[in-house]
């Protein structure tokens, strides 16, 4: 084919059919890498899920939300009343034996235990009888319904009835009820506890509890005066056998203490173990004294009596050794200028000999000293040892006296313990038997409640909102899990490695968005007529003739330029459009792909070669006139069946009569030299083909085309059969220049689509320069 634009000669002089046929060889064409599946997840995708799910999310909203609303109001109201317990530690402690065994812990065992107490089956009792609540309707138990009936048979048929609960008690269910209203709830660091109780009736709530704290208290001082009782008569039993018992035990004691002699100081300790002591502590001192004794001697006996602290402290052996130092000094001087014999050094030299004598008298006075003192530290540590060893003896003995001592004493303590205490307890219980105090009493009396606390409203609107949305948005990501359709160009990118040519919006998407007309955001003035126009709601078949300025009509233009830009060097100029299965959109696209190219200028002809469902001949109103299958069956000449539209410089070749063997057609030798003759009169050509997974009709035309253009319909067109489709081109050697995704929910894709619209303005500018008229 020629690279310039061919000449345009008129419709009736338009060749027939007799080119000879030219094959064109088939290049392969290398195919896109594959996308990575790790790609990483955004918030936004999230976002866009939940926004294309919204009616999902919004249907369990609304069915949560209702549902909880209608069971709320449906509820009896219910009221609470509350008391405040203030329980303190025990005073007056009858049979405490906390002096004998006392035990500090972290916890209070006895206020957790009147918690229980506070919960017990007895004094719920108590208050049912004294109230009379058995009689009371809202105590009253109820008939089981069919369910329940159901159920009990079921747990009596599993659980066969215990002979205990086999006797007959007509409060045993009033005291369940009644215990299941009652909540006990201790205050942390406090010695203070809530009592709350619910009922239908406000009044009644108050007076039950009131009646529970005063039944509570009544109930402790009964249990008081029961065991001071009790306690009276088993102290009086037990004193006369305890005082008989303890005169016993001082009588025996006094007795082995004499016959054994065993005598204890003031501080209570055995005059022998004080002795030993004293006397091991005397042969440790004479010990250490007899080693720096011998360390001494062992000096004298090697001779280095210079080392001795005895005579470097001795002043007298200073002070001469001062004196002999000086001499020496003088005695050297004079030696050095005069002889022996000078009368003067004479005398110096007798006077040195005089001083070394009582030096020499005074060092062995010292040295005889220490020999005698280390020998009297022998003597003294020997004595001390023997002494010591005698002592232990005396004290083995004397302990071995001493432990059938401490047993007998032992018992003696114990004896008067138990004697003194369980006298001082007798005496405490008659004072208590008359004494009517507790610990226990009433902070805060339970008033009448002026507002229910069940059914809770706000909480369970709130409650049923969050668990409506979470469950709505739980649901919606299930619905995305399980729905493998195509919705966006990066799903096209990433399961069918093809590119995006362009994408083109759900046109109730965009009510609400100007999606007719977009002008008004860039200052663009408009017409009166034209803004008429873009709010009419044209058909979608001819938008981008009908409403050139919408939204619709620049996603074609869009979808033109990306087709024009896949090939820069050679515009494709034979295009297939065509789709995986029915319904995609494949017509309308073809159609204003068409409309979208006139608008530059070129010549462009549209053929429906979809000869099994034709439906381009129909929008544009040629049903009945000479198209496609009677130029292939050589019943029409090709000038005949090129129609020309009421669009400019755009043509049509219909359908014709639906044959009945398209296949066979398509493969005949006329239609590729019809793909040979158009674009030697036409810019472009647009073929409109059956849906590619049907039949082979599509393979067939895409193998003989420059360009084929796959329309995919968003959120109806599953993975899978997008990728058949792709598969399928891409065995007939075709030249796939991209996808087309069709009927997108812009309000489903988010903010980014948005924009991706918005900005078609100056795509538009930039293309064409000019607004269509």
């Amino acid at each position: 084919m020629s690279k310039e634009k061919p000449v345009h000669i008129p419709r009736e002089r338009y060749p027939e059919l007799t080119y000879p046929q030219i094959v064109t060889p088939e290049v392969a064409r290398p195919e896109a890498p594959d996308a990575r599946d790790g790609e990483a997840v955004h918030l936004m995708d999230y976002w866009r899920v939940i926004v294309a799910r919204r009616w999902t999310v919004i249907a369990v909203l609304f069915t949560v939300v209702a549902t909880t609303l209608i069971w709320t109001f449906q509820q009896t109201p219910i009221y609470q009343a509350t008391v405040s317990i203030q329980i303190d530690r025990e005073n007056n402690n009858v049979l405490s034996f906390k002096d004998v065994y006392a035990v500090e812990t972290s916890t209070d065992d006895m206020l957790r235990t009147q918690f229980e107490v506070l919960k017990a089956r007895s004094l719920a009792r108590r208050v049912i009888e004294d109230l009379h609540l058995d009689t009371n309707e809202e105590f009253r138990p109820s008939e089981p319904g069919l369910v329940g009936s159901y159920v009990a048979g079921i747990r009596s048929f599993l659980l066969p009835p215990s002979p205990a609960s086999s006797e007959p008690d007509h409060l045993r269910p009033v005291v369940d009820n009644y215990l299941g209203r009652l909540v006990v709830s201790p205050l942390r660091q406090a010695r203070l506890a809530e009592v709350t109780f619910e009922a239908k009736d406000p009044q009644l709530a108050a007076r039950i509890l009131n009646a529970h704290a005063n039944q509570f208290i009544e109930q402790n001082f009964q249990y008081k005066w029961e065991a001071t009782q009790k306690a009276s008569a088993f102290l009086k039993g037990q004193l006369t056998t305890l005082q008989s018992n303890l005169e016993k035990a001082e009588d025996r004691l006094q007795a082995y203490s004499r016959e054994n002699q065993i005598l204890f100081t003031e501080q209570g300790r055995n005059t022998a173990t004080e002795k030993l002591q004293q006397l091991e502590e005397e042969y440790t001192k004479a010990q250490s004294d007899r080693f720096v004794k011998e360390s001494y001697d062992g000096l004298v006996r090697a001779g280095n009596t210079d080392s001795l602290p005895q005579l470097q402290n001795n002043q007298l052996i200073a002070g001469l050794t001062t004196q002999l130092a000086e001499l020496n000094k003088e005695e050297s001087q004079l030696a050095v200028t005069f002889s022996p014999d000078y009368p003067r050094r004479q005398r110096v030299r007798s006077q040195i000999e005089e001083i070394e004598k009582p030096i020499g008298k005074e060092r062995d006075r010292v040295v005889r000293t220490i020999q005698a003192e280390y020998s009297a530290a022998v003597e003294r540590e020997r004595l001390l040892q023997e002494a010591t060893k005698q002592q232990r003896e005396v004290v083995n003995r004397v302990n071995e006296q001493i432990i059938q001592y401490n047993i007998i004493k032992r018992e003696v303590d114990s004896d008067k313990t138990l004697y003194e205490g369980l006298l001082t307890r007798l005496n405490e219980a008659g004072v208590s038997a008359d004494l009517r105090a507790s610990n226990i009493r009433i902070v805060d009396s339970a008033e009448v409640p002026q507002a229910p606390v069940k059914p809770r409203k706000t909480l369970n609107l709130a409650l049923s909102l969050f668990a409506g949305l979470l469950c709505g948005i739980g649901l919606a990501f299930f619905q995305e899990y399980m729905d493998d359709t195509i919705k966006t160009a990066e799903d096209i990118s990433r399961y069918l490695n093809v590119p995006t040519l362009g994408l083109v919006p759900k046109m109730s998407s965009l009510q609400g968005r100007r999606g007719y007309g977009y002008g008004h955001f860039y200052g663009y003035g408009r017409k009166k007529a034209e803004l008429a126009l873009a709010t009419a709601e044209p058909k979608i078949d001819l938008i981008a003739h009908e409403a050139p300025s919408s939204l619709m009509a620049e996603a074609y233009r869009s979808i033109r330029t990306s087709l024009l830009l896949s090939s820069p060097d050679h515009p494709p100029r034979l295009v297939l459009v065509t789709s995986s299965s029915p319904s995609e959109g494949k017509t309308v696209t073809a159609i204003n792909m068409a409309i979208s190219l006139t608008q530059t200028g070129a010549r462009v002809v549209l053929v429906d070669a979809d000869m099994r469902k034709p439906r381009v001949q129909s929008v544009f109103g040629l049903t009945g006139e000479v198209g496609l299958s009677s130029v292939l069956t050589g019943t029409a000449q090709l000038k005949d069946a090129i129609h020309e539209s009421s669009i400019p410089n755009l043509f049509v070749i219909p359908c014709g009569p639906v044959p009945p063997n398209p296949g066979e057609l398509i493969l005949a030798d006329r239609f590729r030299q019809l793909t040979q003759v158009l674009p030697q009169y036409f810019d472009y050509v647009i073929f409109d083909s059956p849906p590619i997974a049907n039949v082979s009709d599509s393979r067939i035309l895409a193998s003989m085309c420059d360009a084929t253009i796959l329309v995919i319909k968003a959120l109806s067109t599953s993975r899978h059969q997008g990728y058949s489709a792709v598969d399928y081109l891409k065995e007939s050697h075709a030249h796939i220049a991209g996808v087309v995704l069709n009927d997108m929910d812009v309000r489903a894709l988010g903010s980014y689509y948005s924009y991706y619209y918005s900005k078609y303005s100056y795509a538009y500018s930039a293309d064409s320069g000019k607004t269509p008229e």
